[in-house]
């Protein structure tokens, strides 16, 4: 049985997602600040997955995001660590030029849920 929280589809995000999400977008080039502006108007798009939080990314309109340019892979990466020790990383992906998914890919024992900032050292590696 499923415990994670019912959502719908369109709901805003949580405090600890759009964390996660501005953090995927901070880098200092055209295209991030590409995908900040698009993350005004991003909504939770559902979960990609059925055993994690990794979750999808959606919009009610596109009509007022500018396309972000890139050539495959994930659009940025954040790596997760603890006590030193690295973790994993997250990454924001892209879908034609729109914001996608984010996924968290762990080293080794995964954590069954999306690490935050509250529990975990978040560092932007860069983008992609």
């Amino acid at each position: 049985m499923d415990s994670r929280p019912v959502r719908d589809k369109g709901d805003e995000f949580r405090p600890d997602e759009l964390e996660l999400l501005a953090l995927l977008c901070s880098g200092s080039d055209d295209e991030s600040a590409k995908a900040r502006q698009q993350l005004k108007y991003a909504r939770w798009g559902g979960y990609q997955f059925d055993d994690c939080d990794c979750f999808c990314i959606s919009f009610p309109s596109k009509r007022d995001c500018e396309s972000i340019r890139h050539s495959g892979g994930p659009f940025s990466t954040v790596a997760v660590s603890k006590d030193g020790t690295v973790l994993g990383h997250l990454d924001l992906w892209l879908l034609d030029g729109y914001l996608r998914s984010v996924d968290y890919m762990p080293i080794e024992d995964d954590p069954g849920h999306l690490p935050t900032t509250r529990d975990y050292t978040l560092e932007f590696s860069g983008r992609n």
